[in-house]
């Protein structure tokens, strides 16, 4: 079972390149030769509340050639609650990248239990243009999961059946919208992050995000799947 979280987690990623969280309480100072991306997301839970999706990394990927894909860990969430009455987590992201253009593609979350591990994806598919020693805000991204009705969008694939139905991937989905909270976001962020204190912040939101099921969510089955 360990082995489904495991493709679940490289079929999200792909190849991807392996980074983390541009700022800390630790970082002395913004990198000037890379553009730095500010956000929050907050991801909230419903349905199967047993099985809290925690989101565990953000996926982004470059437009020009060659594509090259990067996956950051979203590590402690900033904010979290278990209560199945009000469950949630949220993160402060900051991503550092060399200046162009990219697709911030989507958030990796998992869920597991004593013998079940499933997996699913925050859709974002939103277009982003970094330059060098700029920083700019997206915004707060908030997804919440619930029960899927119709043909909604999955909030992940459906095989392997017994862990994606568990853990409520499945038979869920994912309400996603994009909101503007650059006053206290960045607020947050200059008390959290002392490099940032003195640092000009651009709001340059994001588009909304584009809650489609990802290929993923019908065709990752094995260690072996590859992303289309």
């Amino acid at each position: 079972m360990i082995l489904v979280a495991a493709a679940l987690a490289v079929f999200s990623s792909g190849c991807a390149t392996s980074r983390t969280m541009a700022l800390s309480r630790e970082t002395k100072a913004i990198e000037a030769k890379e553009g730095l991306a500010l956000a929050s997301v907050r991801i909230t839970n419903t349905y199967k509340t047993g099985y809290q999706p925690l989101a565990k990394a953000l996926l982004i990927k470059q437009v020009a050639e060659p594509g090259e894909k990067f996956s950051f860990d979203l590590g402690t969430p900033w904010k979290a609650s278990p209560d199945e009455n009000d469950q949630f987590e949220e993160f402060l992201v900051s991503v550092s990248l060399p200046p162009g253009k990219y697709e911030v593609m989507h958030v990796y979350t998992a869920a597991h239990g004593l013998l079940v591990h499933g997996g699913g994806f925050v859709g974002i598919h939103a277009p982003v243009a970094l330059e060098a020693g700029k920083a700019v805000y997206l915004g707060r991204l908030e997804a919440v999961r619930r029960e899927r009705t119709g043909d909604e969008p999955r909030a992940g694939p459906v095989i392997p059946l017994i862990d994606q139905a568990v853990t409520g991937f499945s038979g869920g989905t994912f309400d996603e919208k994009l909101v503007d909270r650059y006053d206290e976001d960045v607020a947050a962020m200059r008390k959290q992050f002392p490099a940032l204190k003195d640092v000009a912040v651009e709001k340059r939101l994001m588009p909304p995000p584009r809650a489609e099921e990802s290929p993923a969510a019908a065709t990752a089955t094995t260690p072996d799947a590859k992303e289309p």
